[in-house]
Formats: C-alpha cells, sequence, structure tokens
C-alpha cells in the first residue's frame, strides 16, 4: 500500500488537515498501539479468520460484507458468526455496520468515502478505515 505521510500524523478539523506535533502523535500511536493489541491478543483464530475473510471479501465484492454471506463461505453456524461478528464490532477497532446489518468498515478498509485513498501493490483502490 501507498502511504505518503512519511510517518507523519494528521487530523482534520474542519475541513483541514492539521499536522500533530511529533511529540503528541508519538505518544497518541504508543497508546493506540497497545489498545489495537491488546484487542487482538484477546480474539480467538476463528475470530481472525472471520476478520480475514471480511477484509478479503470487502475488496472483491465491493459492497456489505453480511453474516450470512461469512456463514456460508466459512461453514460456521450463523448464529457463532453473529457472536463474532457483535464481539469485533464491540471491540471498536475491527468492524462496523453503519446500518447494522452489513459489514461496510473493517480495519484496515472502508466502503464508504473516508477522503483517505489507498492503492495497492496491484493496482486496486480502496479508502482506509
Amino acid at each position: 500500500m501507498k502511504n505518503d505521510l512519511k510517518h507523519k500524523l494528521y487530523m482534520g478539523f474542519r475541513g483541514f488537515m492539521m499536522r500533530i506535533p511529533p511529540l503528541l502523535s508519538e505518544k497518541g500511536a504508543k497508546k493506540g498501539e497497545k489498545g489495537a493489541k491488546a484487542n487482538a491478543d484477546c480474539l480467538s483464530k476463528e475470530e481472525r479468520r472471520v476478520h480475514h475473510f471480511i477484509v478479503k471479501k470487502m475488496a472483491v465484492v465491493k459492497g456489505p460484507i453480511t453474516p450470512e454471506l461469512i456463514s456460508n463461505e466459512l461453514n460456521i453456524s450463523n448464529e457463532t458468526v453473529h457472536e463474532i461478528i457483535n464481539k469485533l464490532e464491540n471491540l471498536k477497532t475491527f468492524i462496523y455496520r453503519s446500518d447494522g446489518k452489513g459489514i461496510n468498515w473493517a480495519y484496515p478498509l472502508s466502503l464508504e468515502d473516508t477522503g483517505f485513498k489507498m492503492i495497492a501493490s496491484s493496482g486496486e483502490q480502496f479508502f482506509a478505515a
């Protein structure tokens, strides 16, 4: 993926991008990394498998991913898929459903225009979550 920010952190405010001073951005990044790592460490292999499937499928389908699709393609019961999706969403790190049904945001991809475009080495373009 292409990254032109060169390890600088920016924050959007009223339509403008403002650079966060390095001292604050490093502190915030370490705190965020610690929280994300803690969330990732609490996932089972099956939960990771579901998250990875969602991200890969979003890149191909370019549309919201439903629990039924996950259940059918991964051969996991609908009830288990719903439990996993709820856990991933409640962690506020991995997925989000804006309509409460289909998943339209799965770290690191978003189906909605976030204003931050990512370009894969294969040339595919996505919005960053």
